[in-house]
């Protein structure tokens, strides 16, 4: 049996199992560790048959009751003395001066006191047991039981006046005393490029993101909550194409967990391992998900963890520390098993917030929305955000007009953990920006203050080989892959870019205008052209580059940069004749008459006219023929006569030259 599954048995928490049997000596890594039999016997011993005080002997009835959640405890009409932990204490206390913090006494579950008395459920459960009483997590701890625990922690305990007690402290009436909150854990999905991140998200969630996505790749940083049979999470879901690694480093910096999915039909690749130390970088927990284990056998699987331990991922079955599940997640197999696990994963992390103060937390993912101009995902990390509260973030400020949920749902107030789309901004914030709520005061000053970055100017070299670039993107973490990307093919391809513009938005008309007067190419990402633009555009022969996938966007620049690259021209002679008469012909021109002495005179090449060693005149052939019929080329040994453009004045003996040009990169 697994740490966790003999937590669950017995009603506690995997930490507080894991506590108690370290106090055991006993060592166990995670909460996913095998526990051996002495452990178990050991901690069901100690949670279901506490010590009984000397001379004192239970009923019958009572023995054979088991214990249950349900079940009052026998309190006992003695209690021991006070340990002289709290006598030190309160010594303390009173040497420097200071009043001991203080607890409402009213019974609450033994979690909810944890809480309140900011110590390990684990340690009121063995403080319980000395005493004699057996209590777990979820039970309710009687006034009689908390007057005692409270001193053993440093707290004095307060009676309440009737007309102000309640009889039972709820729990949330304990987390707002306390100020603080258990907040949902967020997960972040990292790994390579279709290796399955968004259609485990899309099992998870039961809708059809993957098959929504641009050319099956997700190009945006997605945050989603989700009510799981093992509770709620909030997962992120982020790019794996290579161009996108300020987003996954970002989805990262946010997150409580990391889901590394490796393919095991493909292994470790660039982005899996970029994704691994990204994770281990932020020092945050990572689980393993091996996907599509459909394809392939067990010793695939095996081989996929071996290669995890090069990058210091060692399975917990190993005497490592990571948990690695398989699973597939086209078929949900093991989806279930890897949820579970990322929530005991949390239980043990003890995540914990403050949704009293204002609201803070980081931009995901920024867009301008139609009817909603400036919109941003937001993840509070503390706080409690409102509609109508005023924050600043970034070089920007705003006021939230309008808060919807993941589902699309419009919310007045949301808590820590839960992501929501909000409008309200006076500029496109930035992705990755910091918001915070602040006063009205302060909201006005930074107003001022703030700078404009609708639109970003880059300066880069002058020159006739630079190329010109305008961007319209349809969110600032698109602008943020595309200009990094067009950066790296700059350095590639040997080719200085020069991106005068890169906003985010539909292409409109004033975008058209800087175009015709910079020479630029305009490429949007995502976005759409307003109909008076495209009109402007066709008018004045501006071409406008649509897409919606980025490496497609990449390889036109590509393809265009090798289209413009300067050509060297090569000339070759493929003909030699020699002139034998010549003709006047009214309204014409002159006409040579020629016999070939080697190779073949073709019309669509250039004609060099040589005379006395000297060159003479040139120009491409206006009509060639040969017996008085039109011809493509006059072979050697044969007479025709040619009409050359720009020279007429032929003589008898001048040399004829075909000259072909070719071009070479």
């Amino acid at each position: 049996m697994r740490v966790y599954e003999l937590a669950k048995s017995l009603g506690i928490s995997s930490k507080e199992a894991m506590e108690l049997l370290a106090k055991g000596g006993f060592q166990v890594q995670s909460h996913m560790a095998i526990v051996s039999d002495e452990a178990s016997a050991f901690l069901t011993q100690t949670l279901t048959k506490p010590a009984k005080p000397a001379g004192e002997k239970k009923p019958e009835s009572e023995k054979k009751m088991p214990i249950q959640e349900t079940a009052k405890p026998v309190i006992k009409p003695v209690l021991p003395p006070l340990e002289k932990e709290e006598e030190v204490q309160k010594q303390a206390a009173v040497e420097e001066n200071k009043p001991l913090p203080t607890l409402p006494l009213a019974p609450m579950k033994l979690g909810d006191l944890a809480d309140a008395l900011h110590q390990p459920a684990s340690e009121l459960i063995v403080a319980l047991l000395k005493s004699g009483n057996v209590y777990n997590k979820n039970q309710i701890v009687p006034e009689k039981l908390v007057e005692y625990l409270a001193p053993l922690f440093g707290y004095e305990v307060v009676r309440q006046k009737k007309a102000d007690a309640q009889v039972v402290v709820s729990v949330a009436d304990r987390v707002q005393s306390q100020h603080v909150t258990e907040r949902q854990p967020v997960v972040v999905v990292i790994g390579h490029v279709d290796h399955g991140k968004t259609t485990l998200l899309d099992f998870i969630r039961k809708t059809r993101v993957a098959a929504k996505e641009k050319g099956g790749i997700t190009q945006h940083l997605g945050a989603y909550q989700v009510q799981t049979n093992h509770g709620s999470l909030i997962f992120l879901d982020t790019p794996g194409h290579e161009a996108f690694s300020l987003m996954r480093k970002r989805g990262v910096r946010v997150a409580d967990i990391a889901i590394v999915v490796v393919a095991a039909d493909d292994g470790i690749m660039p982005q899996t391992v970029e994704a691994i130390k990204q994770a281990q970088a932020a020092e945050i927990p990572i689980v393993v998900a091996i996907n599509k284990i459909d394809k392939v056998d067990q010793l695939r699987i095996e081989t996929i963890k071996k290669q995890l331990g090069q990058y210091g991922l060692v399975p917990e079955e190993w005497g490592g520390q990571t948990i690695m599940v398989p699973i597939s997640a086209k078929l949900g197999t093991g989806v279930d098993s890897l949820l579970e696990v990322l929530v005991l994963q949390s239980e043990i992390m003890e995540l914990r917030a403050d949704a009293t103060l204002p609201a803070e937390g980081h931009i995901l993912e920024a867009k301008m929305q139609k009817g909603f101009g400036a919109v941003a995902t937001f993840l509070a990390r503390q706080g409690t955000l409102h509609v109508g509260d005023y924050f600043v973030v970034g070089d920007t400020a705003g006021k939230v007009t309008s808060m919807t949920d993941s589902h699309g749902k419009r919310l007045q107030a949301v808590g820590p953990s839960t992501p929501v789309q909000l409008s309200g901004f006076d500029k496109l914030p930035q992705a990755g920006d910091y918001l915070r709520v602040v006063t009205s005061a302060e909201h006005k000053k930074n107003r001022s203050q703030q700078l404009d970055r609708r639109v970003s100017t880059f300066m880069r070299t002058e020159g006739k080989d630079v190329l010109t670039l305008m961007l319209k993107m349809d969110t600032e973490s698109s602008k943020e892959a595309v200009v990094e990307a067009i950066n790296k093919l700059a350095i590639q391809e040997k080719r200085p870019i020069n991106i005068i513009q890169a906003s985010v938005g539909d292409i409109v008309e004033s975008d058209i205008a800087h175009a015709i007067t910079t020479g630029a190419l305009i490429y949007g990402f995502g976005v759409k052209t307003q109909q008076n633009a495209a009109t402007l555009a066709q008018e004045k022969g501006i071409n406008i580059h649509h897409f919606d996938i980025i490496y497609q966007l990449l390889d036109n620049i590509k393809a265009y940069i090798k289209s413009t690259e300067e050509k060297k021209v090569v000339k070759e002679k493929v003909g030699e004749a020699t002139v034998r008469k010549v003709f006047e012909i009214k309204k014409v021109g002159t006409v040579a008459g020629f016999h070939v002495k080697q190779g073949k005179i073709m019309r669509n090449g250039t004609i060099e006219v040589w005379r006395d060693g000297y060159k003479v005149g040139s120009g491409k052939i206006k009509s060639l023929e040969r017996d008085k019929k039109s011809m493509k080329e006059v072979g050697v040994g044969f007479e025709g006569a040619l009409l050359l453009e720009g020279f007429n004045e032929w003589l008898v003996d001048d040399r004829i030259d075909c000259i072909m040009e070719s071009t070479q990169l």
